[in-house]
């Protein structure tokens, strides 16, 4: 396999779990690792990079909400997509996941072309980002410093942060949505959440907070 293969975590205290996703995703030519817990997994993203993760939701110990959590608030780590992999199909779960930064869902049982096509999406939007953030360090710099001068004050997330970019950017909810790999409805959810946090009643108000 290519070093430059994806780097896939799959992160389940089921061991029948981990190895069903192996199945489904091996054939892709993903190099993949495994953590049975969510204290494995920080150590795992310790211990060399990591391209996206797959993290069952219900775990003994630090659940997957924790774990996602604990990603975004790390500096290294926020920018990795993860994808939750759940059983729970009620708006209450899904709020709590967006809210620890949760990139996207998949439900159980996990059905193997959709699993493939969500890890690749999401590695797609990874890879864009990696790519702009190369090439226009100038721009991101000055996007960050003002972003920053509310995002602290507001305790935005770190998903709220990169809806607040591309709002500044002049992004609709349909071109966040696409460039996050998120649905329009969970891109307009968050966009009201920002807009909400800082204060503001429309996107011209949001620039205002700038001039």
């Amino acid at each position: 396999m290519e070093a430059s293969a994806p780097v896939v975590l799959i992160v389940d205290d089921e061991s029948s779990a981990r190895l069903t996703t192996e199945a489904l995703l091996l054939r892709d030519g993903f190099t993949l690792r495994f953590a049975e817990s969510g204290a494995e997994a920080l150590r795992t993203l310790e211990e060399g990079h990591v391209d996206l993760v797959l993290c069952d939701v219900m775990m003994p110990g630090m659940d997957g909400f924790e774990v996602c959590r604990r990603m975004k608030a790390h500096e290294q780590w926020s920018t990795v997509p993860v994808i939750m992999v759940t059983a729970l199909d009620g708006d209450e779960e899904m709020i709590q996941g967006l809210e620890a930064g949760a990139d996207d869902f998949i439900s159980k049982p996990v059905v193997g072309p959709v699993l493939r096509a969500r890890v690749r999406a999401m590695l797609r939007v990874r890879a864009r980002y990696e790519h702009l953030r190369a090439a226009a360090p100038d721009l991101e710099t000055l996007i960050r410093r003002r972003r920053d001068r509310l995002a602290d004050a507001a305790k935005l997330s770190e998903r709220e942060r990169e809806i607040l970019d591309l709002l500044l950017l002049g992004r609709n909810h349909l071109e966040i949505g696409a460039a996050l790999g998120i649905s329009p409805r969970t891109s307009k959810f968050h966009q009201g959440n920002v807009l909400e946090k800082l204060g503001a009643d429309s996107r011209l108000d949001l620039m205002r907070l700038f001039l």
